[in-house]
């Protein structure tokens, strides 16, 4: 009997390891479910709120895929019509005043230490190539380098929570893939359309200036390729 229950106990062991095992995540799939915790569906509607030492703006943002935004300007009323409009990673700002618009760099800044992309480019997964650094009882730190032009950031190290890889912080690295340039950190976890999310980005600078973005409202909608235009960026209020 003994034999049996140690065989038994050895049986139950590899099982459980092999399950184990299978159900683990590769770092590419833990990548994708963070993105899926950030981004509610294939298309979407959201109003942020942007804060920074150069004062408050709020933005209606639409998405479809991963692809297509646009961001309308709400406030402050100065800058009503400053509308965006980012396909693929191409990154159109309408200057009204100018009545034109200027095609702009991802990784250029919106306000304080909000760089374009953070608010229109939301994606990680298909971005970047991604490496597990390591890991802990909570965490997972990965490795994500860009492998597209135009990124809003050349490189990022990202920690995730062991389990469901809801993302935690993350450095915003330069080219060299090691100088931080930025540091994130996703905060105020809350249900909101369908899911519990992060509703606030802190971003903070080498110089500890720090702005955050705040998610006001989102949901689900849906949306004609059409409605992303120049023409519409340049029309809506």
């Amino acid at each position: 009997m003994k034999i049996n229950f140690k065989a038994n106990l050895i049986l139950c062991g590899l099982v459980f390891s092999a399950l184990t095992a299978k159900a683990a995540l590769s770092p590419e799939q833990m990548v994708l479910a963070a993105d899926k915790i950030r981004n509610p569906s294939d298309s979407y509607e959201m109003q942020i709120k942007v804060e920074t030492s150069e004062g408050t703006s709020v933005f209606d943002v639409f998405l479809k895929g991963q692809d297509k935004t646009m961001i309308i300007t709400k406030e402050p009323a100065r800058d009503k019509g400053r509308n965006m409009l980012m396909l693929d990673r191409d990154f159109h700002a309408y200057i009204p005043n100018l009545k034109r618009s200027m095609r702009l760099s991802l990784a250029q800044k919106l306000s304080g230490q909000v760089a374009n992309g953070d608010i229109s480019r939301t994606r990680w997964a298909g971005d970047y190539a991604v490496t597990k650094e390591k890991e802990d009882a909570k965490e997972v730190q990965l490795m994500l380098k860009g492998t597209k032009d135009n990124l809003t950031y050349a490189s990022i190290r990202l920690w995730l929570k062991k389990g469901n890889s809801q993302p935690l912080r993350a450095d915003y690295l330069g080219l060299d893939g090691k100088t931080v340039l930025k540091r994130a950190a996703f905060e105020d976890y809350k249900s909101i359309s369908g899911a519990v999310r992060p509703t606030t980005i802190k971003i903070e600078d080498v110089n500890k200036q720090v702005s955050y973005i705040r998610i006001q409202s989102m949901k689900a909608k849906s949306f004609d390729d059409s409605f992303f235009t120049t023409r519409n960026m340049e029309s809506m209020k």
